[in-house]
């Protein structure tokens, strides 16, 4: 009798080491997984348009950026505020944007800090009415 319980004891103790060792097994899986998932194979260039200040309130300044950013498949972003200037272009950035291409943001506020802590990102300047040649050449 002794033996038999002795034998029950060691399987469940076999049974919670193996769940122990399968937890972290299971993590480590689960991590290499999504990183696989989350790392597109092909790499394309991501580009961005930001229209801010008076440009973003002027149709044709909007519907000219639409067009080329539909032609280059680029982002289109459109904000208002200054804040919202730094905001995107941050965020456009720390998401390994290749190029941004800027029409009435704010350099020295919006794009210049950004630019310091990102070095990799392009930051083009550019008229509504240059917008296509701006990232044509981008």
């Amino acid at each position: 009798m002794r033996a038999a319980v002795i034998r029950i004891m060691l399987i469940r103790m076999t049974k919670t080491i193996q769940i122990r060792l399968a937890v972290p097994a299971g993590i480590a899986l689960a991590l290499v997984a999504g990183t696989a998932i989350a790392s597109p194979e092909d790499h394309r260039s991501q580009r961005a348009i930001v229209v801010a200040g008076a440009a973003a309130t002027d149709k044709a300044a909007l519907k000219q950026a639409h067009a080329v950013a539909t032609a280059t498949d680029a982002d289109l972003k459109v904000v208002k505020t200054t804040a919202e200037q730094l905001g995107v272009i941050h965020m456009l950035a720390a998401r390994d944007y290749d190029v941004v291409v800027t029409v009435g943001v704010d350099r020295s506020s919006a794009v210049a800090p950004v630019a310091e802590k990102f070095p990799r990102v392009r930051f083009v300047a550019a008229k509504a009415n240059g917008l296509g040649a701006a990232m044509s050449g981008a």
